[in-house]
This record gives C-alpha cells, structure tokens and sequence, in this order.
C-alpha cells in the first residue's frame, strides 16, 4: 500500500472516531481508533499510528476552535488526553478548552500528575503558544490557594524555554495584570524575580526596573531602595534612556518610603540627567513610563515652568515613539465631519475608578450625566469588574464600560472603533497604559480631568481647571490649552462618614490641648513645610502635632526627630498614628483635630475636600503649580480665606493664630458648614451641567475646526 493511501485510510477511521465522539459514543471511538494497530495492511508501527491519531486530533481540535464549535472540540480534547495521557500538548489543548467551557477545576495545578509531564516534557516537545494561552488563562481565575503551583509551573518553564525573550515578552505584562488588576503584588514580584533570572540582556533593565516598582507596591521599601540603587547604578551602563528611568526608580523608592535625608541629592542628580537628556537630541524612547520621570519632582519644587518644561519635551519623545497600528485621527473620517444629530459620545479612560481619589471626585458626575444627550463610556485599564465600589458608583451609571488588561495599542482601537467623540483621561501620567493610548489619540478631541496635571502629550487638547487651581499667566507655559470652568474644576455633593473611633484619651493628649494635625503621605512631608509646623507647635502652648505614618515610619520619625531638635520642642508633642481602616472612619476622626496643617509644595486634594466637608479649619501655602494651589482653590469656593498664606510667615502667623483663637476656629466652622448650603464645590449636579457645555464646546470647535 502506497504512503498516501495508507494516511487516507488512517484519516478516514480517524474522522470516523470523531463522528462517534460527536454522536455522543466514546467508546466506540475508541474502538474504532483501535483497528489500525491490529490490520496489517497499514504498513506503519505502533508508534507512528500514534503520532498520526494525536496529530489528527490536536488538528481537529484547533480546527473546531476556529469554527466556534467549542463543545465538540472540548469532547474531542478528553479524548485526545485519553489516547496521550503523558502528553503535554494534548494536556494543555483540554486544559484550554476546559477553562473556556468553564469546566476547569483549579486543583488541576495542584495535580501532581499535570506538573511532572510538564517537568518531565523536553523543550522542544512543548507547543509554547498552548503553553502560553493556559498560563494566562489561568491568570484570570488564580487565587491565593493556587499560587505556589502557579509559580513552581513558571520556574519550569522557564527553566525549559530556549526563546526566554518570548518567555519574558508574556510573563512581564502578565505580572503587571496580577499587581494592577487582580492587587496580588506579592505575585507579580515573584514573577518578575522568575523573568529576571533568565531574561536576555535587552530585556532584562526593562524587568530590574519593573521590579523595584513591585516591590515599592508590596512596601518593602528597603527592598525597592536596594533594587532602585541597582537600576540608577546599570542604567548609568547602559544608556541615556535608562540612565533616566534608573534614576527616577531610585527617586520613586526615597520619595514613597519617605527617606527625606538621602531624597534633594537624589533629586537634584535627577533633574541634571532629565536636563541631560532633553538636550542630547533623542528622537524616541523605548520605555514609555519614561513619561513619569518627572513625576516626583512636583513634590519636591514649586517651579512649573522648568517642570513644563521637561513634560512637554518628554511627551514629543513619548508621542513619536508609540507605534500606530492605524491612523485613528482619519479612522472615521467622515463619521467625524458629519454634524452630530446623535448624542455626543463621551468616553473615559482610567486606573482609579475604585475608592481611589479619583474614584471618589468623580463619582458624582457619572451619577448626574445627561445620558439623554451624551452617551457614556469607561474604559478601566487594569482594574478588575468585581470591585464593589466600581459596581455601585459607575459601572452601572454608563452605556458601556469596559474592563481592560494593559495593551495600549488594543484599547486605542477599541475607543477609536467606539466612535468615541471627546476621551477624558483620568490617569495623565499616574498610569503608563493609559499615557500611551492618549499619544494614540483615539478620538477626535482629547481632555485630561482630575487625575493629575498635564502630562506634555501632544495629543491632548484640553486641561480642565478653574479661576483659582492654575495662576493668571499659567497660559504661558502650558502646552495643553486649559479649559477653565466658571467656578471650580470639581465638585461633590458630600462624604460618607462613619462613626469616630479616635479619642483625645487614646494618645495622652489633655481634653484642652490644641490638635493639629497632618494626614499626608510619605513624600508630601517635605522637610521645608515640616519646619514650619514645628515653628507652630512651639509658639502655641500646650500644642500637639498628630502625624499620620503611611510608608516607611522609622523614616519619616528620624526626619521628626531632627526637626524637633533644631526648632527646640520635645517630641512629646508628636503623636504618630496609623492610617484609618477606611476612608468613612478616617472622615469622622478629622473632627479629632483643631487644625489641619497642609502639606508644600504639593497640597492635599481629596484630603483638603474632606477636612472642608468635616468644618475643621486648615492652613495651606499657596504656589505656583496646579498641586500647590489644590487647597487655596477649595478653600476659595467655600469661601473661607482664613488660613491661606503666600509665604513662610503667613504659614506660621496663621497657623498660630487659629490654634490660640478660640473664636476664630469657631467663625471658620460655621463658614465651612454654611458652605455646604452654598458653595459650588458641593453641588455637583450643576458642576456636571458644567462640564456637559465644556464638552459641547469643545465638539464645536472640533467641527469648525474641520471645515
């Protein structure tokens, strides 16, 4: 018998077992694929036969796949398993195909079985895109329990692999969904460490550098201080683009573990490399988180114009480095120069829509929008669908939201194939994903919101603000055109607040004593705005500081301790708390307070909003930049001046005058309680009205813009 008749007939009893299958007759399958062995007139031995049926299968499987016939492929999968029980890619074609059917029990990566045929597997015997896809399929559904076989299965992998770059290419992003949208951090560490071990040299910086930020979201700051250090150190080898993103690791690490002593040399060595890099003339960047390195320095310097500066010449690079897949700006062309007799479509883009600040602020405008005449859409990059927050505050107060892995490219043209009119980013540079697909400028008119200052993409043409957040000349150095709104740039309609847990009792502080109070992050505590504090403390008797610890507290207490000893007071006066369990009790014990000192150069935001809302008197500096001008902007649309200062002294002069004024705290009080009657920052429904002519606005202009 001839080669090709002997693999017809071989197919042909092949394809009769599948009929069976598919009737619903296994066994007769079976019995079926049986005859060949034992017919002699099929030249071929056992182990060849084999080959031919786990071939015929494996293939009709990825056939039926193709074809959506996804029950018959998963009956046909068993199968296969049954006739290669010890082989790896007909394990992982059934595991595929069990976990789309819903049919996959998670006990399967604790089978011992299952781990020794991948242990036990030569590389090169291995179908690595099945590999893959069962990885990250698994992903999706992983808990707790399951990841210790999770990792064991990595470590083989990676282990085995002979194309580790690929390896790396889908376990990197991989690691960032576990950290960013399922929150286990500890995993994505541990993945990101597998990664390390193997990656190649042009890969293996981009991990280093991915690491330190994992470890600084699981707070092992010494740890990320340590790997931060490493990343300045190779960088520096390497080349200008990562001698940049090196250095703002290393940042990134002092600032959020609040190492104030080693943070201005730091600083100021990475604000010389920016300047470095901005003039050496680099068309691209290969590393679009590049687009944060300035990030820190705000908190650092009140000195918008140079930080513009760096922004605006980062996001070109950034902007002509992301690789277009298509010409979103032509995609739709003529949808786009059609007058709109439909609503306008409205989409969102963030990381934050949770009971993140951001997530808070805007809440109330998805409650109030117009969904007669504007159609709403969110598209949440890195965050998980079952959030309880999300579900109560916005998933359900939208057309359509979406909730999406870190593929920039993909998401870009999923707003863009929307027919999105005007994207609003919530993220700006807080979020690397998101940065990106602004630079894809999926939409026709792009607006950044709330989530942070401007980002220096060019692809942005609006930055919302108001009379008070940005300066008269702000126009100057702004690339992004800012959208000012008639009153404030936010608006809620209040807190929830929970029942207070805190007492005077609780840390020794005498029921006439003088609270104040400083509920900041780490790397808002600059030493210059610290001093000050302790210069009020010192001048109004029987005072205490309350000092909420967030990050790394042996930091932050040693710069305590310095400061206390140079301005002359004992530390007695401190007291250094805990953060509240929740943002409703962390609401309810502000009360606990007399005053709240805010923090310089960057202001508190959400933090001010609910020291306003709760009626307790603050301080805050005034500055030039949009973060350093957060408080003063509130504190101006509720109509309370008292406690505002331009400088130094005023600082102090305030902050003493409303710990030894008695009458004073009490007027300021009743202002900020009168406000909630009042004051547009807590109506929201006519903020979102706001906000609605804004978009309409901008829609006309694009359209003129067109003609």
């Amino acid at each position: 018998m001839s080669l090709v008749a002997e693999n017809i007939l071989l197919n042909d009893c092949w394809q009769a077992g599948i009929d069976q299958i598919i009737a619903g007759q296994r066994d007769e399958a079976q019995a079926i694929w049986l005859l060949p062995f034992f017919d002699e007139k099929v030249l071929a031995d056992g182990d060849k036969l084999n080959k031919s049926l786990i071939d015929y299968l494996s293939n009709t499987i990825d056939s039926k796949m193709s074809q959506g016939e996804l029950i018959e492929a998963y009956e046909i999968g068993k199968c296969l398993c049954a006739v290669a029980p010890d082989n790896i890619n007909a394990m992982l074609r059934l595991l595929n195909l069990s976990i789309i059917a819903n049919e996959f029990d998670l006990e399967t990566l604790l089978n011992h079985n299952f781990l020794t045929i991948v242990d036990l597997s030569e590389p090169v015997d291995i179908n690595l895109d099945l590999l893959y896809t069962f990885i990250k399929k698994v992903g999706l559904i992983l808990t707790e329990h399951y990841i210790p076989a999770y990792l064991y299965l990595l470590k083989v992998v990676a282990q085995k692999v002979t194309d580790v770059k690929r390896f790396v290419c889908v376990m990197a992003p991989q690691a960032a969904f576990f950290g960013q949208q399922l929150r286990f951090t500890h995993l994505r560490t541990q993945i990101l460490e597998i990664c390390l071990e193997v990656a190649p040299p042009n890969l293996w910086f981009n991990v280093l550098c991915d690491l330190a930020e994992s470890t600084l979201k699981e707070h092992d700051y010494q740890q990320a201080i340590l790997i931060g250090e490493k990343c300045s150190r190779e960088g520096i080898k390497i080349g200008p683009i990562e001698s940049l993103c090196g250095s703002h690791r290393l940042l990134s690490a002092l600032m959020e573990s609040g190492e104030w002593q080693r943070i201005p040399a730091v600083a100021q060595r990475h604000q010389q490399i920016l300047q470095e890099f901005v003039d050496s003339g680099h068309q691209t960047v290969t590393d679009l988180m590049i687009g944060a390195t300035p990030y820190f320095l705000n908190y650092l310097y009140d000195d918008p114009r140079s930080l513009h500066h760096f922004r605006n010449a980062i996001g070109d690079l950034c902007s002509r480095s992301v690789n277009l897949t298509k010409d979103y700006s032509g995609l739709n062309e003529q949808y786009q120069l059609l007058p709109k007799t439909k609503s306008l479509r409205i989409g969102y883009i963030a990381s934050t829509l949770d009971n993140h600040s951001v997530g808070w602020l805007s809440r109330w405008m998805f409650n109030y929008h117009d969904r007669t005449n504007f159609q709403i859409f969110i598209y949440h990059v890195c965050q998980p669908d079952n959030h309880p927050f999300n579900r109560k505050f916005f998933k359900d107060k939208v057309d359509k939201a979406y909730y999406l892995g870190n593929n920039a490219a993909e998401i870009a043209d999923l707003i863009s194939r929307d027919e999105i009119d005007i994207l609003i980013d919530l993220d700006s540079i807080s979020m690397s994903t998101t940065y990106q697909v602004m630079c894809h400028k999926p939409a026709p008119v792009a607006v950044t919101w709330l989530g942070w200052d401007t980002s220096g993409c060019p692809e942005v043409d609006y930055f919302i603000a108001d009379p008070h957040v940005l300066p008269p000349d702000a126009e100057e150095y702004y690339r992004t055109k800012i959208w000012r709104l008639p009153q404030t740039y936010v608006a809620i309609d209040g807190f929830e607040v929970e029942v207070p847990t805190k007492r005077r009792s609780d840390y020794n502080i005498p029921e006439e004593a003088i609270i104040y109070l400083c509920a900041q992050k780490s790397y808002k505590h600059h030493p210059d705005i610290l001093r000050l504090q302790m210069q009020i403390i010192k001048q109004v008797p029987n005072s205490y500081l309350m000092v909420q610890l967030r990050a790394n507290p042996e930091s932050l207490i040693r710069i305590y301790e310095e400061l206390t000893a140079e301005i002359g007071i004992s530390m007695d006066q401190l007291r250094f708390i805990k953060p509240d369990p929740d943002e409703m009790t962390h609401r309810a014990n502000l009360q606990l307070a007399d005053v709240v000192l805010d923090t310089f150069p960057y202001n508190g935001a959400t933090t001010t909003l609910e020291t306003l809302w709760m009626g307790v008197p603050m301080v805050t500096k005034v500055g030039q930049a949009f973060v350093a001008r957060n408080s003063y902007a509130f504190m101006q649309n509720v109509g309370v001046t008292e406690g505002i200062a331009h400088t130094d002294a005023e600082y102090v002069d305030w902050g003493v005058r409303l710990g030894t004024d008695l009458e004073l705290r009490q007027q300021v009080m009743g202002k900020l309680l009168h406000s909630r009657k009042t004051s547009p920052l807590w109506n929201a429904r006519s903020f979102t009205l706001e906000m609605e002519n804004a978009y309409r606005q901008m829609w006309e202009i694009y359209q003129s813009q067109q003609k």
